[in-house]
């Protein structure tokens, strides 16, 4: 089971990862304009660009990615587009992939925004029956 915190989560040592969806801009760029996309966004401002062109090259725009990292950070894929509803069986999808790399590195403290808390889409005992499965070694972060 996740252990969950409140506070800001990037100031917390380990692999930082953001909700987000798969709309690439005309630039190539990942739209990362809202919660803790737009901070992940303003504290590295090259990753939306960087994550657009995995994005493009896994799955393409609008595409199914489910978790993808880069270095110490990463996105949790919650919808396709910007305004859509959030997908349990999308964030299910990426969040196996996220108990699977961190069931391996047990030594590692992946950092995961809370899905939902800026635009709750979802209800919150369904948000969480998701994340029941996660392991310890996973941190689910809400702001204060």
């Amino acid at each position: 089971m996740p252990l969950y915190k409140q506070g800001e989560m990037f100031d917390a040592p380990g692999v930082h990862i953001v909700t987000a969806n798969s709309f690439i801009s005309g630039d190539g760029t990942l739209v990362m304009t809202m919660g803790a996309g737009l901070s992940l966004k303003s504290r590295y401002p090259e990753l939306p660009k960087i994550l657009g062109t995995m994005i493009k090259e896994y799955c393409g725009h609008l595409g199914t990615y489910g978790l993808l990292l880069y270095g110490s950070k990463g996105i949790l894929q919650l919808r396709k587009d910007l305004s859509g509803k959030m997908d349990p069986k999308l964030i299910t999808y990426g969040l196996k992939i996220l108990y699977s790399i961190a069931e391996g590195n047990p030594a590692v403290t992946y950092h995961l925004n809370h899905p939902g808390v800026s635009l709750n889409k979802m209800s919150m005992p369904e948000i969480d029956q998701l994340l029941r499965s996660l392991p310890e070694n996973v941190w689910i972060w809400q702001r204060k």
